[in-house]
Order: structure tokens, then sequence, then C-alpha cells
């Protein structure tokens, strides 16, 4: 594993041999030579770990270029079983839970969690590479 093992052995030896810094400074590179952009409008990835019904209306959601948020009005079990394809599928959502009326909502909202994450990773490979 490049980030867990390679990379750290390479920072930590003083006199790191010219083949494992090449090799680490090509992951690195390769990684920071992919495309990064925020999403262009509120679409995300529909891959979902189930296909029920309400888990497809979830996947209808995350479609929606237009949509930002979704209410999932259901009994407690329907909204624990989104949520957790929710996370189990790394979708990214923020959920709240609306107690009014009953039965309760579940407010899905649309982030830009993956594109943060692949921005702080950007980050972290650029000063890597300056280190290595």
């Amino acid at each position: 594993d490049m980030d867990r093992v390679l990379i750290p052995a390479a920072l930590g030896l003083g006199d790191v041999s010219p083949r494992l810094r090449g090799a680490c400074l090509d992951f690195l590179n390769a990684r920071i030579a992919l495309p990064l952009a925020p999403p262009a409008d509120w679409a995300r990835d529909t891959r979902l770990v189930c296909s029920c019904s309400d888990c497809t209306d979830l996947a209808r959601f995350l479609a929606d270029p237009a949509r930002p948020a979704w209410e999932f009005r259901a009994a407690q079990a329907r909204r624990s079983h989104v949520e957790s394809t929710i996370t189990r599928s790394r979708s990214d959502l923020d959920t709240a839970t609306l107690r009014k009326g009953s039965p309760h909502i579940l407010v899905c909202t649309k982030t830009q969690a993956s594109f943060e994450a692949r921005t702080r990773q950007r980050q972290s490979d650029l000063d890597l590479r300056e280190r290595l």
C-alpha cells in the first residue's frame, strides 16, 4: 500500500533507494494529475448498495442535477434503512431527522464531501512530493 506503507517508509528513511523514491513520486504524480473540479450541478453518484423502492427513490434524488435536498417521510425503520444505505454507499449527503409530525422526516442534503476529500488529498500529495 503506497499511502500507508511505502511513502511513510520512504519519508522515514534518511537515504531512500532511488527506485523506492521513484515509485512513490510516480504514484503521487499520477494522483496529482487526476482532474479536480467541484461538481457542476447537484447530480451525485447513484451507485447504492441497495435497490429497494426507498433506495430507488434515493437514487433518483441523487441523479437529479437541480435538486439539493430531499425529504423522506417514513417510519423509523425505513428512515434508518435509507440512512444505512447512504453510509454504506458513501454518498455525498448529510442527513437530519425532523421530528415534526408523524412519521418523522429524514432530510437528505447533497454535499461536496468527495470533492473536498480529493482536494485535501491533492494538497497532501503535493506536500509529500516536496518532502520526497
